[in-house]
């Protein structure tokens, strides 16, 4: 499973990366996680297929660009990988108002490993 995570908190990051390996181990499977704390330098590796993942979670409230504008933009360019996104936030308001006719995945911060599964069951 190749997962990136574009999250500025490395203490999230650190959350996220130990339930997935965790998870990994769970079920027998490889793991391959990239973290990014830049949605910019995320938009890059997206945009032009350096890094398919079969999963990415996204904050929304990211220096420079948010996790939201990255969503606008792959829009755009990479609509198939819409499907794979989960937000990770604080503000799921903010979010559903910004994209009213679109079915996000959001995970909400804090959150527990169970709660991981759910949104990764969601994306699969």
């Amino acid at each position: 499973m190749r997962v990136l995570i574009v999250e500025d908190d490395v203490v999230v990051q650190g959350v996220l990366k130990a339930y997935l390996t965790h998870y990994a181990a769970e079920h027998d499977m490889a793991l391959d996680v990239h973290q990014l704390d830049d949605a910019r330098e995320a938009l890059g590796l997206l945009s032009d297929g350096q890094h398919d993942s079969d999963m990415v979670f996204l904050d929304v409230r990211l220096p420079n660009m948010g996790g939201d504008e990255l969503y606008s933009r792959l829009l755009g360019i990479r609509p198939e990988l819409l499907g794979r996104i989960v937000f990770i936030t604080g503000h799921r308001a903010d979010l559903l108002a910004r994209f009213p006719d679109r079915t996000l995945n959001i995970l909400d911060k804090p959150f527990r490993y169970q709660r991981l599964l759910e949104a990764m069951e969601a994306v699969a």
